[in-house]
């Protein structure tokens, strides 16, 4: 078998790319319900993946190797950002049947090997997945479309990369509910690309649950902020970002409260963040939303002042939009907002999705289908590194439709993941839908 690199691997996990039943190291059957978003800063390779092993239903972290002793290689044993690791994925697990954490808890290691599709050993062979600074040569599947064929295709690729958001919150779904989905979805998403996993971490660590639990005892809006803010040390490393009559406020209401004293280590990357998207905005955007939707619920709020048959797409997203411009604390009222181009963000990868898989849950099917028109409907978001990297292999009128609809932009970003960002340009073709 060819030599590999690990970023082919997480493609390889990614994309499911394995034979069932799958077996680990130690002869345990593991059935992977979700995989896991993929880890782009400190600590595990995907967070969140949802496995079943051996019958128990776990939630955690998976990290991927070469080699299971690539785990003591890159110091993990001693690195207590790993200790939520519930599955250790290898190519090669040599002798080795448990990893073990820093904690001293152990893991179970599945080694993939004899475990992989006839496909992908197959692509085993082909060449080295490409850079995103490299454009050369042509997409022999987009190039050779014409118009109304390119949409058409991308479109069901954005199709769907919808389905597969909205089947992974169904996964998460397995050991939580529609309102503490939507609360980690929705933080995960305020957090940009550095501090996505914080946030996340932080509405795990404080769930919704105890929060409606201590609301119902006399939590305000202010204790609810303070909780969220200086539990997580946020409040200490906010700088000038809050003015010392807030912040104190802030800091008397955390020592006043009775309900939640324990400090969340979190390591916040606040290095080059914008003013406006530091995250103690976003908590303090979220905790409003929390503290409004406390008699209803966070789901419920939104079914009924969002999608209560409403079919005109942008009334929807204006509705949606409008839920982030109110606060309930007094002295937030000037400081910096969740901008149109978060808000879509949050309204396509999350909203939409889960209420998506909230319509099924209700059987139904007219909601589900007025969802669908709402993302078929919406324009394109805001370009990012694997949008302007697609377009370079695009026509200039391939490359101005997908800049007007979000469904044509998710279908090419699904294509990417999938198969350019590797080189599986065979692999790609034979899927065409």
């Amino acid at each position: 078998m060819a030599a590999l690199e690990e970023k082919f691997l997480y493609h390889i996990w990614d994309a499911g790319h394995l034979l069932t039943p799958l077996k680990t190291a130690s002869g345990k059957t593991v059935q992977v319900n979700y995989q896991g978003q993929f880890n782009t800063g400190r600590g595990p390779d995907f967070r969140n993946a949802v496995i079943d092993l051996d019958g128990q239903i776990m939630r955690g972290d998976v990290e991927i190797h070469i080699n299971s002793y690539d785990w003591k290689a890159h110091e993990h044993h001693e690195d207590p950002y790993y200790n939520n690791v519930v599955l250790h994925v290898v190519m090669n697990a040599g002798m080795q049947t448990h990893t073990v954490k820093e904690d001293g808890g152990t893991v179970e290691i599945l080694e993939l090997q004899s475990q992989l599709s006839d496909d992908i050993r197959k692509l085993l062979t082909q060449p080295e997945p490409v850079s995103l600074k490299d454009s050369a040569g042509f997409c022999d599947l987009l190039s050779a479309l014409d118009a109304d064929s390119f949409q058409s295709i991308l479109g069901a690729w954005g199709l769907r990369r919808f389905q597969n958001k909205a089947r992974r919150f169904s996964a998460a779904l397995m050991l939580s509910d529609f309102d503490q989905v939507l609360y980690e979805g929705m933080m995960e998403a305020l957090g940009y690309e550095k501090n996505k996993h914080n946030l996340l971490y932080l509405a795990q660590a404080i769930p919704l649950k105890d929060i409606r639990e201590w609301q119902k005892n006399g939590l305000d809006a202010l204790g609810l902020v303070a909780i969220l803010s200086c539990s997580s040390g946020l409040l200490e490393r906010c700088g000038e970002h809050l003015d010392e009559r807030l912040r104190k406020l802030l800091e008397e209401a955390w020592e006043r409260q009775p309900f939640f004293a324990r400090r969340v280590q979190i390591d916040w990357q606040l290095f080059r963040v914008r003013p406006q998207g530091h995250p103690l905005y976003r908590i303090f955007a979220m905790a409003s939303l929390i503290h409004r939707t406390s008699g209803q619920g966070l789901m419920e709020y939104f079914q009924d002042r969002v999608l209560s048959d409403n079919a005109d797409p942008k009334k929807v997203f204006q509705a949606f939009s409008q839920t982030f411009s109110e606060t309930v604390l007094p002295g937030s009222e000037k400081l910096p907002r969740p901008g149109k181009g978060l808000i879509s963000n949050i309204y396509i990868n999350i909203f939409l999705p889960i209420s998506y898989m909230y319509g099924e849950k209700h059987s139904d099917n007219e909601a589900q289908e007025r969802i669908i028109h709402y993302y078929k409907s919406f324009p394109a978001l805001q370009e990012n590194h694997i949008t302007r990297f697609m377009n370079r292999w695009l026509s200039e009128s391939q490359a101005r439709a997908v800049s007007k609809s979000t469904l044509l932009q998710q279908g090419l970003m699904e294509l990417f993941h999938r198969y350019c960002r590797y080189h599986l340009c065979a692999e790609c073709l034979a899927g065409r839908p």
